[in-house]
């Protein structure tokens, strides 16, 4: 299949809008990033994509369909190991598929974007996701009310630490040992008695 200039066009766009929203935050104009992206013309965002919500939506379905296959087929993989996933396991399948994107700031958009933003189409039904974070929270030893804010601690903190790690891979300072440790902490977060 050939690449169009439309085709082109929209790459660059997507690409400039997740640089400059990790970079500069969620309210950098659309014409900075038509600018960065080369486009002449001021309003390709809108032309594209409507508007920064659709952009934003776009962004995310770009970079969520191939971890979706990576993540998967992790559960597959657990699965075929016919025994209940441990929560480090959990905790695998939600952060490596992200840890594998090299040379993105997808991380960094992702921290940027999870409280401005409605996360809809971060968790939508047709994706493994929710069905993980399901999983996890049955899996947490305690009440209703401390596994939700343990979850949510856990999203929380995999959205810093994995766009730290992402910042220290561009820089060339990241370690082969980062991604076991980033899970060991999540994993830490969830399982930690709680100290009366």
């Amino acid at each position: 299949m050939t690449d169009t200039g439309t085709d082109r066009g929209k790459r660059e766009l997507l690409d400039a809008a997740e640089r400059l929203i990790a970079t500069r935050g969620y309210e950098v104009p659309l014409r900075d990033i038509a600018i960065e992206a080369g486009h002449r013309n001021n309003s390709a965002v809108q032309y594209h994509f409507g508007n920064r919500e659709g952009l934003i939506a776009a962004i995310v379905a770009r970079r969520l369909g191939p971890m979706e296959l990576v993540r998967s087929q992790m559960l597959k993989e657990l699965a075929a190991q016919n025994k209940e996933p441990s929560i480090r396991d959990l905790i695998s399948v939600l952060v490596l598929p992200i840890l594998q994107m090299k040379g993105t700031h997808y991380a960094r958009f992702l921290e940027v974007i999870r409280t401005a933003w409605p996360d809809e189409t971060l968790q939508r039904h047709d994706t493994e996701w929710p069905k993980v974070l399901e999983r996890l929270t049955k899996s947490i030893d305690a009440d209703r009310a401390a596994r939700t804010r343990r979850v949510a601690a856990v999203a929380t903190a995999m959205f810093a630490l994995i766009a730290d790690y992402e910042r220290r891979t561009e820089a060339g300072m990241q370690s082969d040992s980062e991604p076991d440790e980033i899970i060991d902490m999540l994993t830490a977060i969830v399982t930690a008695k709680i100290i009366r």
